[in-house]
């Protein structure tokens, strides 16, 4: 999504807005720079209703989503970014200012500072990350294993949403994997002794990468895992900011 125009924030308190002019429509869809990712969000509308959705891209000022059930222009509503049926990375207001066949776009209207603060880091962190060499990652038919080096342990570190401070990774992929799919992952050492064993469900997409979410993953083997990338990894958390 782009900018609203005016150049500022989403409000943390006020008064929902209507509808934007189309002016401001064409300005908020155009200028904000945004990031390309897919997760599960969910809508309940102020006057009542809920609508499932998947995001599409979001930007500082607002978000475009794919639904089939989407609001009417100038309804307000309050969204989360879900990871799973219970973790939630994001939530706030806004108010629907766009309407397409298979979706809508959203303006922010109330957003905290960490939210912001997450927009703000995750549209960063669409830059990616290089490939890693040949052989340190290996996706199959349900497992997924990934050998820890200096080249893959930014993919624990580097994405807001999910990394290693909150049981996730974000890692390379190819070909057409579905948010939900499960795999059970393991991630070992360079001398390929088993540091993390556990399923895990893809919980986001971003611009050929899958973003993982840990299942009840053993805390020693993280916690182990935590420092091993702390060694290797000269950035200790997403984008320099230290580990949670």
């Amino acid at each position: 999504m782009g900018d609203d125009g005016a150049g500022t924030k989403p409000r943390a308190t006020g008064n929902l807005r209507s509808a934007l002019s189309p002016a401001e429509v064409r300005a908020f869809t155009t200028r904000a720079p945004r990031c390309k990712v897919v997760l599960a969000v969910l809508f309940i509308a102020d006057e009542g209703g809920a609508a499932p959705a998947e995001l599409v891209n979001v930007s500082s000022s607002g978000m475009f989503v794919a639904t089939g059930k989407a609001f009417q222009i100038g309804t307000p509503v309050r969204f989360q970014f879900r990871l799973d049926d219970t973790g939630v990375a994001l939530s706030g207001s806004a108010v629907v200012v766009r309407r397409e066949l298979h979706g809508m776009g959203l303006r922010f209207v109330a957003l905290d500072q960490a939210g912001q603060d997450l927009v703000a880091r995750l549209v960063d962190a669409a830059e990616g990350m290089p490939d890693p060499p040949p052989g340190e990652i290996a996706i199959g038919h349900g497992a997924i294993r990934v050998r820890l080096t200096a080249a893959t342990a930014g993919y624990f570190t580097y994405n807001p949403l999910l990394h290693v401070g909150v049981g996730g990774c974000f890692l390379p992929a190819g070909g057409d994997i579905a948010l939900g799919t499960g795999f059970e992952l393991t991630v070992v050492d360079q001398t390929d002794q088993a540091l993390l064993r556990c399923s895990a469900k893809v919980a986001a997409l971003q611009e050929a990468r899958i973003g993982l979410r840990f299942i009840d993953p053993d805390r020693a083997a993280i916690q182990a895992l935590r420092a091993a990338i702390a060694r290797l990894d000269g950035r200790a958390g997403p984008r320099g900011g230290a580990l949670p």
